[in-house]
Formats: C-alpha cells, sequence, structure tokens
C-alpha cells in the first residue's frame, strides 16, 4: 500500500483498430497482388486474386446447364398448359394429363438444381478475389505472386484507417489501478505529446506465455487530423490516488473474534493479536481492512483457531 498519489508507466504500442489476415477460401496459385504494403485501400477493392482459369470453365459448363434447363422447363410449362387445357375439356385422358404434369414439374426442379449449381459457379469465381472489407491498410503481405496457397492460407494482413488502440501488458495488481485511476495518459516517443486515454477493453484471463493481462487504452479527446501510425511506440502512465487510510484485502479466514475483529501478525517468530476494524466482504473469501494494519504486515491466514496470543510460529510464506 502507498502512502501517496503515484504514477504507475507502462511501455506502450499503438494498434489499429481492427487488424484482419485476409485468405482465400479456396487452395490455388496466387494470380497478382494489387497493392504494396502500407497502401491505403478503399473497402469493397480488389486487393489480390488466384488463378481463375478452371473456375471460369466450371462457370460456363453451369451456365449452359442453366439454360438447356431452362429451355426445357419452359418448354414442359407449355406442354403441361396445353394439356391442362384439353383434360378440363375432356379431350385428353387422365394418364396423359398427370404424365404432362409429372414432366412439368421434374423440368421444374432440374432447372431449380441447375440456377443453384450456377449461383454456386459465380460464387466460387467470386471467391478468386480477395476484396478490402472495409477502408484501411495494407499491414504486410504474407505470400507473394505465384505462390500456391493452401484453402485459408493467409495472404495480406490488413489493418483498419483508425489507428487509435493503444496496448499494454499489465499484472493482477496493475489491474487494480487501473481500474482506480484517476488520470490515464499516452505520450508519444516520437512528438513528446501527451494524449489522454480511456480504457477500452481490460483481458479476464492472463496471456498465456507471460502470465500479463492484455489491456486496451483508446484516445478520449483526440483532434481531428492527428493520425497515428502501427507501431508506434510511447509511455502509457496510469495516475493513481491513494489515502493513507485506503482498505487492505486480507482472506476472511485469518480474522477471528474476541472482543471484536482481530488477526495475528507474525513479528520475529511470535503469533501477536491484533485488533481491526474491518469493512465490506469484497470477494468471496477476502474482507476489507480499513483500521489497525499497515503495508508489510505478515498476517496468519492458517491455523488461526488453533494459536494463541504469543505463541511461536513459523513463516511458511505470505504477507499482507
Amino acid at each position: 500500500m502507498q502512502d501517496e498519489n503515484f504514477n504507475i508507466d507502462f511501455p506502450a504500442q499503438i494498434s489499429p483498430t481492427q487488424k484482419t489476415i485476409l485468405a482465400f477460401k479456396y487452395a490455388g496459385k496466387i494470380k497478382s497482388i494489387n497493392f504494396e504494403s502500407g497502401d491505403f485501400v478503399k473497402k469493397g477493392q480488389v486487393i489480390a486474386t488466384m488463378d481463375d482459369k478452371d473456375y471460369k470453365v466450371n462457370l460456363e459448363a453451369f451456365s449452359k446447364k442453366y439454360e438447356a434447363a431452362k429451355a426445357v422447363a419452359q418448354n414442359a410449362e407449355t406442354q403441361f398448359a396445353r394439356a391442362e387445357k384439353l383434360y378440363k375439356g375432356e379431350a385428353l385422358s387422365k394418364k396423359d394429363y398427370d404424365n404432362a404434369l409429372m414432366q412439368k414439374n421434374v423440368a421444374i426442379s432440374t432447372f431449380k438444381e441447375a440456377s443453384a449449381g450456377l449461383e454456386n459457379a459465380r460464387n466460387t469465381l467470386n471467391d478468386t478475389k480477395i476484396i478490402a472489407p472495409y477502408d484501411g491498410y495494407i499491414d504486410k503481405k504474407i505470400v507473394e505472386v505465384g505462390t500456391v496457397v493452401p484453402e485459408g492460407g493467409p495472404v495480406i494482413s490488413f489493418i483498419s484507417n483508425e489507428i487509435t488502440d493503444i496496448s499494454v501488458n499489465a499484472s493482477s495488481k496493475d489491474i487494480e489501478y487501473i481500474k482506480n485511476a484517476n488520470e490515464i495518459i499516452f505520450k508519444d516517443n516520437s512528438s513528446e505529446k501527451i494524449y489522454p486515454l480511456k480504457v477500452k477493453s481490460m483481458a479476464q484471463n492472463p496471456d498465456t506465455i507471460n502470465l500479463t493481462y492484455p489491456v486496451i487504452f483508446t484516445f478520449s479527446n483526440l483532434s481531428e487530423g492527428e493520425k497515428f501510425l502501427s507501431g508506434q511506440t510511447g509511455t502509457v502512465t496510469v495516475s493513481v490516488k491513494n489515502n493513507g487510510n485506503q482498505e487492505i484485502l486480507i482472506p476472511l479466514n485469518a480474522v477471528f473474534e474476541d472482543n471484536g475483529s482481530n488477526v495475528y501478525l507474525f513479528k520475529n517468530g511470535i503469533a501477536v493479536k491484533t485488533p481491526i476494524e474491518i469493512g465490506e466482504l469484497k470477494e468471496t473469501d477476502k474482507i476489507s481492512v480499513v483500521k489497525g494494519l499497515k503495508s508489510g504486515d505478515k498476517v496468519i491466514v492458517a491455523g488461526v483457531s488453533k494459536l494463541a496470543d504469543g505463541e511461536k510460529v513459523k513463516l511458511l510464506g505470505g504477507s499482507k
């Protein structure tokens, strides 16, 4: 516990609001990449294409099937309309009428299948292009023209036009400071300018590699026209106000009642009974202490019910 206001500094990096790895839906050979790293791309522009010869042949084949099925269906409907008229005039047998109806239904079903096949062939051909999903920049070309990529293999790293997020890695203790911060600012390394920040998101689980919690900040008041580059670095400063009577959290099982609330402190190998004033239950197994403890006090949490004031004890670990 600190006794005065203090700041915590984090090395930080500016990152885009969105980052997307673009890929082709199918395996194939890359035919073209139309932009270079750093280029700006408008939403809907074609970023890259793959060899589409086989897909064009496939589309042509389905187009022919579609046209043939369409002609058969139209003819079957015409024949059925004629048969229906004759049947109502009792000039056609029920058998011939049913046969005309069956041929019409089969032709319509075949036409629907051909229509679906043609639509699928068109979509497949369209999938030989990578289209910009939003306004943004080519962050990195992952592969080059001529590369044969697998289905879903990464081709382009694409970032949004808005580069306003700042990421840091914080310890579990720092997370609490960030939650209770008076002020959060970013100092740009290149210009020495200072910008106010607000928290955008905090990870609920730590990173599995370094066991820190990723925290994303965003600018709370950025002037129009001010731009940042992805990867630009600086320092995030979290200002924390700390009062002298700030609460301390201790395990609930460390507290015992004896003419009020008490804990045992470990002092020079002795359990020392110490009266405290408790606050609210903060978690399922912790309670706040508003008076009676200070930073550095070693609170005994195990075997409290079996201890007596002044009894010799051995410190196994842990302090508060």
